[in-house]
């Protein structure tokens, strides 16, 4: 009988368990900065629902395509952190709490909460988990490099810990493009159920 762990168990322990919860952590701090920022603007410098503006975080035209495309390259800079001590992880951490915090606390100026909730929670529910599982990827590998260079591990990398990687970021790949689908094309009819506004100007955080 095989008493090895199942790939499944391998991923959550050695990957999840300790890394999401700090990433998490970095995410949720950085958005209730990114909130009280955005909740300071001025709500006169604000566009009115259903108004056209440009936003440089986004693409120009919101497709599936476009949307996969923009997110799986910020998860290419949150890996990042694998080569640079895990810096380039938390940096995009912080990056990524600020802007959503900063749109929510704009958004709540224009919309209710209820509208807000369904602009990112859809979308979200499958985005934010694959933003923090490449972020463990980052986290895990950049902690080993700094245990490496003070002598307390023998190896860098292992290949286990490449194939394990592999799995992971592949299903944070899979998990962007199911959450650019719904973004792309439920969130603004969820959203529109729940107020008479027109939202088909407003981007989804």
């Amino acid at each position: 009988m095989d008493d090895r762990p199942t790939l499944p168990a391998r991923l959550f322990h050695r990957w999840l368990l300790r890394y999401v919860p700090v990433a998490a952590l970095i995410l949720i701090v950085s958005g209730l900065l990114g909130y009280g920022l955005g909740s300071q603007v001025p709500a006169e410098w604000l566009q009115n629902p259903g108004t056209t503006g440009e936003n440089p975080f986004m693409p120009a035209e919101l497709t599936t395509v476009s949307l996969t495309v923009n997110n799986l390259g910020a998860l290419l800079v949150m890996a990042l952190g694998a080569i640079s001590l895990g810096s380039m992880t938390v940096l995009s951490l912080v990056l990524n709490g600020l802007l959503i915090g900063v749109v929510v606390g704009i958004a709540l100026k224009q919309v209710s909460p209820v509208v807000v909730a369904a602009l990112i929670v859809p979308h979200g529910l499958i985005e934010i988990p694959a933003l923090l599982i490449v972020a463990a990827v980052g986290l895990r590998f950049g902690w080993r490099t700094i245990q490496y260079i003070r002598g307390r591990t023998d190896e860098l990398v292992t290949g286990q810990d490449l194939r394990e990687a592999g799995w992971l970021l592949a299903t944070a790949a899979v998990l962007i493009v199911i959450a650019a689908y719904i973004e792309a094309n439920l969130t603004i009819e969820i959203a529109s159920r729940f107020t008479d506004a027109d939202l088909s100007g407003i981007t989804p955080a």
